[in-house]
This record gives structure tokens, sequence and C-alpha cells, in this order.
């Protein structure tokens, strides 16, 4: 017993370390004879957000039990922790490599799934959806050492999951960059244009809805065990092969759409060089092991890639919204504030489309370099 009143800390973890694996304390503590349940769960700032609530030994309390139903799915329940650390994974080889990364996105849905379901941070539905694009984008480029019976109807879950989210995060996307704009508008344009914040905050809560019932669904915690699952091992038909070819075969694909690029090339083409960019980072990803450095440069400069189609392309989502409210403003003054906000995104598709040629010679001398 310490000298306020606490006596020593239990803490506990979920089958499979879910807890561990994706950062999250879950601890009991008593205080003067009452038992204390603690979660933290990691943010992005540094600081924990803390769960407390008082309960009896068996199982967390109803304020803790609801950030964690992905955690306990199933009906689980908490088990003290022995102090055996989280197994690692074997990254030496294809399937461990493999594995290691698969790992790496299950628990990153994991982490950020209370801050959906809580509405934290705008950042968690992005995390979700990117680990789930990735593993996506493994599962594909692994084709070639994959059972297929198994891996592509993961791979239509996830994408399932990631358009469960996909509105939520258009419009957290969209919001904030409106809520930037609109900052640098004179009056009265400024106080005009917060009617249209209105109406996309509205649209938002509905959004948030929709990814919630997707979080809370059996089809969500099914896909969760497939991933869990994925992550102990995958199903394989061929043990070995060579990751630098899977890579230099999916850049092949990306470098055939770049290639005929050009300044009056349509919206769907830089889109769709956008998709074959994310697949060809996160097959580079996977031959990191085998490759090294000459690969990480890959990785990084196919982010500056996708960082710049993906400006061009969040333009051309606040654009079409945009134009979709002023079809239903009754306001002059909003309606001429959204129709400045269009100009500001037309804009920047331009800026997008002027950046494109250098960001993709650079990455194209990067491929050439690790692939051959």
């Amino acid at each position: 017993m310490t000298g306020d009143g606490v006596s020593e800390v239990v803490f506990y973890d979920l089958p499979e370390r879910r807890l561990a694996r994706a950062g999250l304390t879950l601890s009991r503590r008593l205080e003067h004879g009452t038992g204390v349940w603690s979660l933290e769960l990691p943010r992005r700032n540094g600081d924990p957000f803390v769960v407390e609530q008082a309960g009896g030994p068996v199982t967390p309390p109803p304020e803790v039990r609801r950030v964690l139903p992905a955690f306990m799915r199933n009906g689980s329940g908490p088990e003290r922790v022995t102090g055996t650390a989280p197994e690692t994974v074997d990254a030496d080889d294809t399937i461990g490599r493999l594995r290691a990364l698969l790992e790496r996105q299950y628990a990153s849905i994991l982490r950020h799934d209370p801050g959906v379901r809580l509405d934290l941070d705008a950042e968690d539905v992005h995390a979700i959806r990117v680990a789930a694009r990735r593993t996506r984008a493994l599962l594909r480029a692994a084709r070639p050492i994959l059972d297929a019976a198994w891996s592509e109807p993961l791979r239509d879950e996830l994408q399932w999951l990631g358009g469960s989210l996909g509105r939520r995060r258009d419009l957290d996307v969209l919001i904030e960059r409106l809520r930037n704009q609109i900052e640098q508008l004179d009056q009265p344009e400024r106080t005009a244009a917060e009617a249209l914040l209105e109406r996309l905050g509205e649209d938002r809560e509905t959004a948030q809805a929709i990814a919630v019932d997707a979080l809370r669904s059996d089809r969500y915690y099914a896909l969760l065990d497939q991933l869990e699952a994925a992550a102990r091992g995958p199903r394989v038909r061929r043990g070995e092969v060579s990751l630098r070819k899977l890579a230099r075969k999916e850049f092949q694909r990306l470098r055939t759409a770049a290639d005929r690029l050009g300044p009056t090339s349509s919206d769907d083409e830089l889109h769709r060089a956008r998709i074959l960019g994310k697949r060809a980072r996160y097959t580079a990803e996977l031959a990191e092991s085998e490759l090294g450095e000459p690969a990480a440069r890959v990785v990084a400069r196919a982010k500056v890639f996708q960082d710049v189609l993906g400006a061009h392309q969040d333009a051309i989502v606040a654009e079409a919204r945009l134009r979709e409210l002023l079809a239903d403003l009754s306001s002059t003054g909003a309606a001429f504030a959204a129709g400045r906000l269009v100009e500001r995104e037309r804009q920047r598709r331009h800026e997008a489309r002027a950046a494109l040629p250098k960001a993709w010679r650079r990455l194209d001398r990067a491929a050439a370099s690790a692939f051959g």
C-alpha cells in the first residue's frame, strides 16, 4: 500500500495481446479499498486519452468497455499480464516480412478504432483507411505466393471497411481545407461562408454515424479476426519469391500509366496514376527487407508523388461538393463566397499538375536504381 492509499497496480491484456500490440494499457488499482480500472489510449500529440471508472475485479466497467469492442470481440475477457512480450515476427524472409507488415497494419486498425468510435481526431479515420489500403496492396503484391481463395475475399472486406469510412474522411479533409480558406476571406464573405461549414458539419454527423455503424457490425469483427489470423501466418501456396521482382512488376504498371500523363491528361487518368502509385509504394515497403535503402528511397519519393496527386484529387472532391452546395444556397453572400472557394480549388488543381512532372522524375530515378 502506498502513502496515497493506492495498492499494487495490476495490468491486463486481451487475447492475442491485442492491447499491447496496439499500444494501449489497461490496469486496475485499489484506492482506499475501491477498485479503479484505467485505460490509456496513445494519441498522436503524446498525451494519452485516459478512461477511468470504478469496477469489480473480473470485468472492466461500462465506460472502459465502450472503448474496447474491437479488442473484446467474441466476448473475450481481460487476463493478467504475465510479463511475456508480444511475439516478434522474423522479417528476414518473404513470409516473415509479409507477416510483419500485416501485423503492423492490423495493430494500426486496433489502435485507431477507439478514436473513430469516440470521434477523438480526424486522423483516426485516416489511419484506419490507410491501414486497410496498405493491407490490400500487400496482399495484392504477394499474390504469387498466396492462396487466392483466402487473400482475395480478405481484400474485398478491407475495401468495404475503407469505403465505410470514406465519406467521413472526405468531409474531414474538406471541412479543414475550407475552414483554412475561409479565414483568409475578407468580411462580409467570411461570415457568409460560415453557412457552408454548418451544412458540411451536418453531413459529417451522418457520415460519422455510418462509420460507427460499420465498426459495430459483426462483419467488421469477423474482418478483425481474419487480420489477426493473417498476422499469425498468411495462407501460402509458394514459400519464396523475389521481392525485387514483385516490386519491379508493380512499379512497371505505374510507369506505363505515368509515361502517358501530360498537360491534357484527364482527372481520371491522374486518379488512376495515384492508385498505382500507392500500390507501388506499398510493394516497395514489402521489398525493403531484401533491397534495403534503395527501396526506402522509392517509398519516400512515392509518398511525395502520392501527395501531389492526393492534393489534386482533394481539390476535385472539394470543388464538386462546393458546387452541390451552391445549387442549394439561397444566400447571395454565401453563394459568392462558395464561388470564390471554387476558384481556389481550381488553382490548387493547377498547382498539383505543375508539380507532378518533377515528383514523377524523382520517383522514376529512384525506382530505376532500386529495381533495375
